[in-house]
């Protein structure tokens, strides 16, 4: 008997569901019928607004994921781009002034450097190949960056105009009184304008450039502009710091003067010096 129910209850099951079927397709019009429908559908809908609220919150939650990440990479992509754009606008006003100086000169990369302490030199990537020789001027778009010191085939080692022996003889542009500008004030990025008498009427923002007595720069190179000066007690002498117009710390770029030093400047830049 058991084995006979296991045979057959399939087809048991079958028939019952095949019968509930017909009971309910017969009585789908009935008020009672379309209320369980009614009932089941409310029911339904309800599970299935509350899938799709979950799914859409999901997807939203996603697309907000994306579009954050896609604003980030923009937005680095944006500050690349000024970056960019900026360095290629100094390029543009550095070539400019190369075309226009009138001057033989060789554009470097300044591949090291150390702009404060005591032996702040730097290293530009032209040597002796690109002719470059001791006691040539560097210089930027902007004004003078300081002159070789030292040269191997193919990088030179630079004397910055923040060294404190470095020297070169210098003027107040509007003034033109002669003084001498030097490195190494006790304050970063600022030069010393010395031997300018307290006769003479300085005053802050005026321009300082290179003076023809220079043997190593040619005249009229910006060097700077007047920070502020001070007269010492028993001094006749006013106490000048000068901004340089070329920061060595915001340098990248610059060109050697290719022009052979004067040797009897150098020789008076020399006795400067000491």
């Amino acid at each position: 008997m058991i084995d006979l129910w296991y045979r057959l209850r399939d087809y048991a099951l079958l028939s019952a569901l095949l019968i509930v079927s017909l009971i309910v397709m017969t009585n789908a019009n009935r008020p009672l019928m379309r209320g369980v429908r009614s009932q089941a559908l409310q029911i339904a809908g309800t599970v299935e607004y509350r899938m799709a609220w979950a799914a859409m919150a999901l997807r939203a939650f996603n697309e907000n994921q994306t579009l954050r990440d896609a604003h980030l990479r923009h937005t680095s992509e944006l500050a690349r781009l000024r970056v960019v754009d900026l360095e290629n606008q100094v390029l543009r006003q550095a070539l400019d002034w190369k075309n226009n100086s009138g001057l033989e000169t060789m554009a470097a990369r300044i591949v090291a450097r150390e702009p404060f302490g005591t032996t702040n030199f730097f290293t530009l990537d032209v040597g002796s190949v690109d002719g470059v020789e001791v006691n040539m001027a560097v210089v930027s778009h902007l004004g003078i960056l300081g002159r070789v010191i030292d040269v191997s085939r193919n990088y030179s080692t630079v004397l910055p105009h923040l060294h404190s022996q470095f020297h070169v003889p210098a003027m107040i542009d509007t003034l033109r009184v002669i003084g001498i500008i030097s490195g190494g004030s006790n304050e970063p990025d600022v030069l010393e304008l010395k031997e300018i008498v307290v006769s003479a009427d300085v005053q802050q923002g005026q321009r300082v450039v290179t003076h023809e007595a220079s043997g190593i720069f040619p005249p009229n190179m910006p060097i700077g502009t007047v920070l502020e000066s001070n007269r010492q007690a028993g001094s006749n002498y006013w106490q000048i710091n000068v901004t340089p117009a070329a920061p060595l710390s915001t340098a990248h770029f610059a060109f050697v003067i290719l022009n052979r030093p004067d040797s009897a400047g150098i020789v008076l830049e020399s006795l400067s010096n000491n």
